[in-house]
């Protein structure tokens, strides 16, 4: 009898088991949604010199490098979960237009790249996009650090680990889990949830000025999830624009305006 109980456990245990693991698997579908092809430099919209970035030395990053026109500052673009940087060009090409410079790269397993993305992988690809900027000569003091989306869970740990000259956050979230613990039970979401993109546990150490742009119509983020983010951060603004989701009308609707007066005011013109 006691040998049946032992062997119902553990066909349980193994399934429950099984189960978390597949909502795992289910979790980081939702977090990471990678082009598999690699960008086609006619994306750009405007002249671009293909770079390669590396953090480590048997892995390379595609990327796209813009220089400054003289005098002006730099842009490290740090994109969101799906596609590759080659989508992410409607919030790029108007930086350009206003003569930053500017860094756009896929991360690890984004755009063909090899590699598996997790939070603290995208986190070393973008210190090696630092790097890689400071080997060009560019002062990390005139470099703003810009996350979309995803990216706002690696700028901001970048900023609190690295010099950068400002950050902009848009659509930003305080962490993955957050955004889990306000549909599910939080056992749940601590069990399943590994790559948890930790803004909130990092913004105390981001002492550099920081912008918040975000919809207050945004469902996929929702502009409730960035308030507790600015709360922690010391030195930010956060601008909520009215009518705005989540995709390119953010910026169409007063983001972009937003952001090159915020980049001109921290980093001069």
């Amino acid at each position: 009898m006691i040998k049946r109980i032992l062997l119902v456990l553990a066909v349980l245990g193994g399934f429950a088991v099984a189960s978390l693991w597949g909502l795992h698997l289910y979790y980081r579908g939702q977090i990471f949604n990678p082009g598999d092809d690699p960008a086609a430099v006619e994306d750009a919209v405007f002249p671009v010199e293909t770079v390669t970035i590396r953090p480590t030395p048997d892995l390379a990053l595609r990327g796209w490098w813009h220089a400054p026109e003289d005098g002006e500052a730099t842009v490290l673009y740090l994109h969101g979960n799906s596609g590759n940087m080659g989508d992410y060009m409607p919030g790029v090409a108007p930086l350009v237009a206003a003569g930053y410079g500017v860094l756009v790269f896929d991360y690890r397993g984004y755009g063909g790249n090899p590699g598996r993305p997790t939070d603290e992988a995208l986190l070393a690809d973008a210190a090696a996009a630092l790097d890689w900027l400071d080997r060009r000569g560019v002062r990390p003091g005139s470099v703003a650090v810009y996350g979309y989306s995803l990216g706002t869970g690696v700028a901001v740990p970048l900023a609190a680990r690295r010099d950068v000259g400002a950050v902009v956050l848009a659509a930003p979230f305080g962490s993955i889990a957050q955004m889990g613990y306000g549909q599910y039970p939080r056992w749940f979401v601590d069990a399943v949830l590994a790559d948890r993109f930790d803004s909130l546990a990092a913004a105390p150490n981001v002492h550099e000025p920081v912008l918040i742009v975000h919809g207050n119509r945004d469902t996929t983020v929702p502009v409730t999830l960035s308030e507790p983010l600015a709360a922690a951060l010391p030195n930010a603004q956060r601008v909520v624009i009215d009518g705005a989701g989540h995709g390119w009308d953010l910026f169409e609707t007063g983001g972009t305006a937003h952001i090159l007066d915020f980049l001109a005011a921290t980093l001069g013109r």
